[in-house]
């Protein structure tokens, strides 16, 4: 087998443990990312239905997902917020963005790959959106 390919293993399962380990460290800079400006994302949820629906446009191609990481502009997030940040400004917000990847490591997004002709419909060929922790959690 080629060592180069995808084989849809890859990652690493770990403990609850280690994963908090990984994720204090972060989620400690709440403060700091909130009086930048932005609004602070613990975590984006994504449904099972959704994963299935995108790995169907491609059939065994896609053998996992890569995740990049992107930014918005969204209204403010902090709940109970009473600044002018909450009534319709919008600020930073983090999001993760999933594509679909084959063995060979490509994005599986032909559209963008095109270079998104205009005639053509947008094929939904990535996901983002879901909901954000510590607002819709």
């Amino acid at each position: 087998m080629d060592p180069r390919k995808f084989t849809g293993k890859e990652g690493q399962l770990i403990s609850a443990e280690q994963a908090l380990k990984i994720t204090e460290p972060f989620q400690k800079r709440e403060q700091e990312i909130t009086l930048r400006g932005e609004n602070y994302v613990k975590a984006e949820f994504f449904g099972i239905h959704k994963f299935n629906e995108l790995m169907s446009i491609h059939g065994e191609t896609c053998v996992g997902f890569r995740v990049y990481y992107g930014i918005t502009e969204e209204e403010g997030h902090v709940v109970g917020e009473k600044s002018a940040l909450s009534r319709g400004m919008k600020r930073p917000t983090a999001r993760l963005v999933l594509i679909p990847v084959d063995a060979d490591g490509n994005d599986l997004t032909k559209t963008a790959r095109l270079g998104g002709m205009k005639d053509m419909p947008a094929r939904k060929e990535a996901m983002t959106g879901g909901p954000l922790c510590p607002h819709q959690c």
